[in-house]
């Protein structure tokens, strides 16, 4: 019975395997849903809208999905030693709507690979982020949190423009 207890007591302290097991089991689902919901959003706005600002000095709706896509670049690399580029910056201010769409889904599907072949040993490595010291599985989370928060910019935008906005999808 003591055994039963320590090795219950031993599962309990100093181990990550339910984070671990939420990541391998639930995480990809959770991305795929907060892909689509990116893509709903960024389609809604229409094209003629894409470069809209509500004010001197903030990225347009265009820019601030780019600017996704160059955060998708930056943290993947810390996650994979290599930056991928998703397209030329030198091209993107003439991108037609599809082109920031193909960009979007092109660096979102690259996320969405890293999370289907994340091993153990990659998700617990340790590094250090902006002085924050974290796994390489909290980037990931990043990932998520960095998205959402420029998503939630361009709602504002589609609604400041008077287009209907995709319905709320989470979890």
């Amino acid at each position: 019975m003591l055994a039963r207890w320590m090795v219950l007591l031993l599962l309990m302290t100093g181990t990550n395997l339910p984070a671990q097991e939420y990541f391998k089991t639930q995480y990809a689902g959770v991305w795929q849903r907060h892909l689509d919901y990116s893509k709903a959003v960024a389609e809604a706005m229409p094209e003629a809208n894409y470069d809209f600002r509500p004010a001197e000095g903030a990225m347009s709706f265009q820019e601030q999905f780019l600017h996704i896509v160059d955060n998708i670049s930056m943290l993947t690399a810390l996650l994979t030693g290599s930056r991928q580029e998703f397209y030329q910056k030198s091209a993107a201010t003439g991108f037609k709507k599809d082109e920031v769409l193909r960009v979007l889904s092109h660096a979102n599907a690259h996320v969405l690979d890293l999370i289907h072949h994340a091993t153990d040993s990659l998700l617990n490595e340790e590094i250090t982020f902006r002085g924050v010291p974290m796994s390489k599985q909290n980037i990931f989370y990043l990932l998520r949190d960095h998205q959402a928060h420029h998503r939630a910019q361009c709602l504002v935008y589609l609604r400041m423009k008077g287009v209907a906005a995709p319905g709320y999808v989470g979890w």
